[in-house]
């Protein structure tokens, strides 16, 4: 058996799903795009209809579920309209442009009973999911540091004067017209959702932004966080340096988590490059005094997360991953900028 999909948005992001779901096993039978050259490939691949219109697939009755690989700004309309039509959905970081559309969203998803994930892939890190495991020898948590650093070239010499971070007059960049910000959106959204799955809500937060003059979009988004499970302390910053990290290329994405009982820390690889650079954890055990290293062989965290997908839609079960996660981030997201925009901490408020 096999869940049948229709893919809406066949742009850069795009390939990474389509491996997954070709490696799943998915019957891939409609591909969207409003640029056909762009889509016909995917469409020969796998053999599936092209359609400019994504109402399209969601008339076909045959089709289970959809994957939403589009811009940020129409997110909203297209789940909602695919869940009206009964259809599970897939759909990228970010859910929504803003907390409210992500709720939206979700309770659209509840009051149908419809299976509805965000893909934050990075929970199916093979280290991600160790240190998970490991959380437990932990025994208290008392301090949380969580950070996405990457390389973006030197925004904070001077104004770019072109390419996707040049905001034009009467315009916005290119960054923020696809993505809906910078830093805190592009990268801190995935690192904001490792700050759920390893230790719940925040429920309060202080947070600054920097945003240069003369641009649209932030460099760096910091936030101090209270949960269940101590004090967080959060960063997403684009930086230039093009040699640090624990590959030294650039990208220097951590999780160091303590407890009364050790320590756990998480390395992981470029996004886009997984298939070619590993992960690591380390697990530091205070009862023995042994630090052990996992060292795990390249793979992709997005061919394992569409396979959890599709083959809980195989089922008609949710799974373990709660269709909040979504939601969850985009708020976390808006109290990061009421927090920096007031200059004061604020409480989270969780309406659902």
């Amino acid at each position: 058996m096999s869940v049948t999909v229709g893919v809406i948005g066949c742009g850069g992001i795009s390939r990474f799903h389509f491996s997954g779901l070709k490696k799943a096993g998915a019957k891939v039978a409609w591909v969207c795009d409003l640029s056909e050259a762009v889509a016909r490939p995917w469409a020969e691949q796998f053999a599936a209809k092209y359609t400019a219109d994504y109402r399209d697939i969601l008339a076909d009755k045959q089709v289970a579920a959809v994957v939403v690989a589009t811009v940020s700004s129409v997110h909203k309309a297209i789940c909602l309209a695919a869940i009206e039509a009964g259809k599970a959905v897939i759909c990228e970081k970010t859910l929504a442009e803003n907390a409210d559309d992500a709720l939206a969203i979700v309770q659209a998803a509840q009051r149908k009973g419809s299976i509805l994930y965000t893909s934050y892939m990075k929970r199916f890190i093979p280290a991600v999911e160790k240190a998970k495991e490991l959380m437990p020898s932990l025994g208290r948590i008392i301090s949380t540091h969580i950070r996405a650093h990457q390389c973006w070239g030197n925004l904070w010499a001077a104004t770019p004067a072109k390419g996707i971070f040049h905001a034009p007059p009467g315009a916005v960049s290119v960054v923020r017209g696809k993505y809906g910000g910078g830093i805190l959106v592009c990268g801190g959204s995935h690192i904001l959702d490792l700050v759920l799955f390893f230790l719940g809500r925040p429920r309060r937060l202080f947070a600054s932004m920097h945003t240069p003059a003369g641009m649209d979009c932030d460099l760096q988004a910091t936030a101090l966080m209270e949960t269940d499970n101590g004090t967080v302390c959060f960063e997403a910053l684009a930086h230039p340096l093009t040699r640090v990290g624990f590959l030294r290329d650039g990208w220097d994405e951590r999780v160091e988590i303590n407890g009364v009982g050790g320590r756990l820390e998480v390395f992981s690889s470029a996004w886009d490059q997984v298939d070619a650079k590993a992960s690591l954890l380390v697990h530091y055990d205070n009862a023995t005094g042994v630090a052990t290293e996992y060292r795990y062989s390249p793979v992709s965290p997005f061919d394992r997360a569409v396979g959890f997908f599709c083959k809980n839609i195989e089922q008609g079960s949710q799974g373990a991953q709660s269709p909040l996660g979504g939601y969850e981030v985009d708020n976390l997201i808006a109290h990061i900028k009421r927090s920096a925009e007031g200059h004061q901490a604020v409480e989270v408020q969780w309406p659902i």
